[in-house]
């Protein structure tokens, strides 16, 4: 049975509690999966991106495969006014 995997990606800022989901994009399983989070999350300068994995290619029941943190892409704000 294959999996399928979906990458989301997330902009992130701990200073004001935020985390929202931006993009998702299908990963191409004939190609390099840390390749095409690393450019997706460059594209979206998402300093997150979590990988979700199921059985069907429609996503109704999925779990979370891994998560890629982007040190390069955090927020650059600070809570000093």
């Amino acid at each position: 049975m294959d999996n399928y995997y979906l990458a989301v990606t997330y902009d992130v800022c701990e200073h004001n509690d935020l985390c929202i989901d931006m993009n998702q994009y299908r990963i191409d399983p004939s190609k390099d999966m840390d390749e095409q989070i690393k450019q997706w999350a460059k594209v979206d300068v998402a300093p997150l991106v979590k990988v979700f994995s199921s059985e069907t290619s429609t996503f109704k029941e999925y779990t979370l495969y891994k998560e890629y943190i982007f040190k390069e892409f955090e927020c650059g704000c600070n809570d000093n006014d």
